[in-house]
């Protein structure tokens, strides 16, 4: 990355100023997987674990050339008790994106004896370029120029001297530019969805989205109550418009039918072998004549769409907060925040057909059969809009303290905050395919509900302190402390099923029905050698040691529901100064040492912070249907209680204590 950047700061008598920023950035970033080409290969291996080799998925073909250009001034006036700015930030980006994932084949495994005795894998993948090309040098990259236009006015006004209150309005204009047509799916595939009930909301292939204005007006003020500083309320409300990263729209300029064919077998029909030679020749060879090869003019893979009239992420956000000095030198915070969307996004794969029944029994959720498309021609047909769905509040209570004398300086904060947040998607991929695959549901990734995001912070408590000891006028030791008590992570209970209850993604996205008693769920002998009953009874016990799935019995399991175990971590640092003046400069040697998760230090079994895969926990495994039935049948390894809350062991964020050491020499 290299950017450049040119102000320029003007100033007109003692009322007018002005400030000039024209920036220029130039991105390449080039993906490579590790070693040599190979395909990517996963298999299922005991409890809800997998085996991974081979190329990483998404790095077999990735490469991105990005270059931004921003404009952005401000002008100020000053007038009297106000001062105005009147602005403008604008940005033009061109951008050159190569990504086929899967693009060396990707094999899926139930068992690692299917693997071993080279069986048919359970789901075969493969992205490849339809005009030719392998790897970064693909053709049919997504290539599109972007332009956004701001313009805003803000007024910062001093009432009085002890009020201060603010307000404006901002302007955003995306530009979007037209891509590739595809004639095909406009003029014969659009009739197919219309036909089967979809609702397009006016978007096509080859079509970009809409220019809009989104308007977002704000308001704040400080109040400070008796002019002391003694206690303040300050607040604010508005309307915000968030950023789209840019490889969400930039998905429709390559996934449109004509430029990238996508394979995704999960059936045994048509399923290929392994196959160790990664190029795309070699994996679409033994594959149906119905896939589109390369060069061939085909058409097929993923089609992704914008709602014609789709509005940038907006919120609507208010915050209220009392600053209150308390005896002993204390201040106390409080503060509210509260969140609800006006414009967040959603998805729909507009290629599935309705339900085609249901499952029997205990539960009676909708299934689909995700392997019969409206149009067969083209795999998955993704249409991102808009939800106003979601909203999020957070609760804090911050309590400081500043201690000052010839000996020693030092300040204390604690800090317990509460938050809740929900949302329909919590978008967190690259991928618009992906936003859609991989959230949990109970009905299918089609008819999502409102649940708790990903990143709902719960209950945290946090608190450091600061001491600055001056033994003399040559020596300083500085000694700090930080404590977070956090809750977990959100987690989800799905089944391990590969997709086989709800047949729409063909992802463990399914969650899990909680059995109120034993004739609601059927289990058959299993390979760790358990009986039905004695299956059923381990995992009565699972569940009724489980606050959570105790409280959900009958019911089914909600997406983020559960949480992991709170951690508790300190960490500590350490700074011991000399300094000593020669004429008039000041010279400082420092030495110091930062030890993160000091608590796992003090003892091994303290410190520790907790995981789970992909934040889902795989608690069944869906073995078949009982006969003539769509009744599914289970089977259950206590083990996999073992997966909920893993010991983190990675980066600075590990359960494990480390140290870091420093020196430091600075003159002035």
């Amino acid at each position: 990355t290299n950017s450049t950047a040119l102000e320029l700061n003007s100033r007109f008598g003692n009322k007018f100023s002005n400030n000039l920023v024209v920036a220029y950035t130039n991105v390449v970033d080039d993906r490579d997987a590790s070693g040599s080409p190979f395909p990517s290969v996963q298999i299922f291996d005991g409890s809800a674990a997998s085996i991974y080799f081979g190329a990483e998925a998404s790095s077999t073909a990735n490469f991105l050339s990005q270059k931004i250009l921003t404009i952005s001034d401000n002008f100020e006036i000053n007038a009297g008790i106000s001062k105005i700015t009147i602005g403008t930030h604008n940005e033009f980006s061109s951008s050159r994106n190569v990504f086929f994932n899967n693009n060396f084949g990707s094999y899926r495994y139930a068992t690692f004896d299917d693997f071993m005795n080279n069986a048919k894998p359970n789901r075969f993948q493969l992205n490849y370029s339809l005009i030719g090309g392998e790897g970064d040098d693909s053709q049919g990259a997504a290539e599109f120029g972007t332009k956004q236009f701001g313009f805003y006015i803000q007024n910062d006004m001093k009432i009085t001297d002890n009020f201060k209150m603010s307000y404006g309005v901002r302007v955003d204009v995306p530009v979007w530019e037209d891509g590739l047509v595809n004639t095909d799916f406009n003029d014969r595939t659009v009739g197919l969805l219309q036909a089967a009930g979809k609702d397009l909301k006016g978007a096509r292939v080859g079509q970009g989205i809409a220019n809009s204005a989104h308007i977002a007006p704000r308001f704040g003020f400080n109040y400070d109550v008796n002019g002391k500083k003694s206690t303040q309320i300050r607040g604010g409300l508005g309307i915000f418009t968030s950023r789209l990263p840019l490889v969400w729209p930039g998905g429709t300029y390559n996934n449109n039918g004509i430029s990238q064919g996508a394979i995704s077998i999960t059936s045994s029909t048509g399923m290929p072998v392994f196959n160790p030679n990664p190029s795309v020749a070699s994996q679409i060879a033994p594959l149906p004549s119905t896939y589109p090869r390369p060069g061939s003019g085909g058409k097929g893979g993923n089609i992704d769409l914008f709602a014609k009239n789709f509005k940038l992420p907006q919120i609507f956000k208010a915050s209220f907060a009392v600053d209150q000095k308390l005896p002993l030198g204390f201040v106390l915070t409080s503060e509210i925040t509260y969140n609800d969307n006006i414009s967040a996004i959603m998805y729909e794969n507009l290629n599935i057909k309705a339900a085609s029944g249901n499952l029997t029994g205990a539960d009676t959720r909708p299934r689909y059969n995700g392997n019969s498309r409206v149009d067969p021609t083209y795999l998955g047909v993704y249409l991102a809009s808009n939800t106003n769905e979601g909203k999020a509040y957070n609760l804090a209570f911050t309590l400081t303290k500043n201690f000052r004398s010839d000996f020693i300086d030092a300040n204390i904060s604690g800090t317990y905050s509460y938050g809740k947040s929900t949302v329909l998607v919590d978008a967190t991929s690259s991928q618009n395919s992906s936003q859609w695959n991989y959230t949990e549901t109970v009905n299918g990734a089609n008819a999502l509900k409102l649940s708790r995001s990903d990143f709902d912070s719960g209950r945290r408590i946090v608190s450091n302190g600061n001491a600055t000891l001056k033994w003399n006028k040559f020596t300083k030791s500085r000694i700090g402390v930080f404590y977070e008590g956090a809750e977990g992570t959100p987690i989800s209970y799905v089944y391990n099923d590969s997709g086989r209850l709800l047949q729409d993604s063909f992802q463990n996205s399914a969650l899990i029905y909680v059995p109120a008693n034993k004739s609601e769920i059927n289990f058959i002998a299993n390979s760790g050698g358990l009986t039905a009953d004695q299956q059923w009874e381990a995992f009565s016990a699972f569940i009724e040691g489980n606050d959570y799935l105790r409280s959900r019995k009958g019911k089914y399991a909600e997406r983020n529901g559960d949480r992991l175990k709170t951690s508790h971590i300190v960490d500590l640092k350490f700074a011991q100064e000399f300094n000593i003046t020669v004429g008039k400069k000041k010279h400082t040697l420092e030495f110091s040492a930062d030890i993160f998760n000091f608590t796992n230090l003090l003892n091994k079994n303290w410190g520790k912070r907790y995981f789970t895969s992909n934040d889902q926990v795989l608690l069944l495994k869906q073995e078949n249907f009982l006969p003539g039935t769509n009744t599914p049948t289970f089977s259950y390894n206590p083990t996999v209680g073992n997966n909920v809350n893993q010991v983190e062991d990675v980066g600075l964020n590990s359960s494990r204590w480390q140290m870091q050491t420093g020196v430091r020499y600075t003159f002035n």
